[in-house]
């Protein structure tokens, strides 16, 4: 496996060569629609990390987000992404946060899920839709931030669905499996 050391340029250029490779969630409700389960799962996730930790902040949330991007880059070219350069506690537990909530490789109860059942894992395939969710959700930060300043996507979904998120360190997962969405919980460590 190749290893190379991400910097600012690999970082910053990684969701829009996703978005050329995977395509991007349609603009509006309706074009949403199918993607809200996962992309409440990354939500959801982030939003209990920021609660425990508001350095936590947006810009944080961005690096998380490409930083996620990078490591299923990484799955599927088989290349090691060494994040040195940029990792701190707070992208670093954001990005986790991120991969729980889809990554069989992040998440011991996701791969139980998938292997159980799926010994043709095709991980291109799988990770299509998340990566699709990640890149409307790198989008929405970047919107609220440059709204409401660098914490205002956190305050936003807040807003939105604080009410329905437990504070625990539990995190959310969402995978779909023969068409059929499975929805738990696993411990975030």
């Amino acid at each position: 496996m190749e290893k190379i050391t991400v910097d600012a340029y690999k970082l910053k250029r990684i969701s829009s060569l996703m978005s050329k490779d995977f395509g991007t969630i349609p603009k509006g409700e309706e074009g949403e629609e199918p993607y809200f389960p996962v992309l409440f799962s990354m939500e959801h996730n982030l939003l209990k990390i920021y609660r425990k930790n508001s350095l936590c902040n947006d810009q944080r949330a961005i690096e998380a987000v490409q930083m996620s991007l990078l490591t299923i880059d990484g799955y599927l070219r088989e290349i090691d992404y060494d994040f040195t350069r940029f990792a701190n506690e707070e992208n670093k537990s954001l990005m986790l946060g991120l991969l729980m909530a889809f990554d069989p490789f992040s998440n011991p109860e996701i791969n139980k899920i998938i292997m159980k059942d799926n010994n043709t894992f095709n991980a291109k395939e799988y990770f299509k839709l998340p990566i699709m969710c990640l890149l409307r959700l790198e989008k929405s930060i970047q919107t609220w931030t440059e709204s409401f300043g660098k914490n205002g996507y956190f305050e936003f979904i807040e807003g939105q669905i604080g009410r329905q998120v437990k504070s625990d360190d539990k995190m959310d997962f969402i995978i779909e499996l023969k068409g059929k969405l499975i929805k738990k919980q696993a411990r975030f460590s």
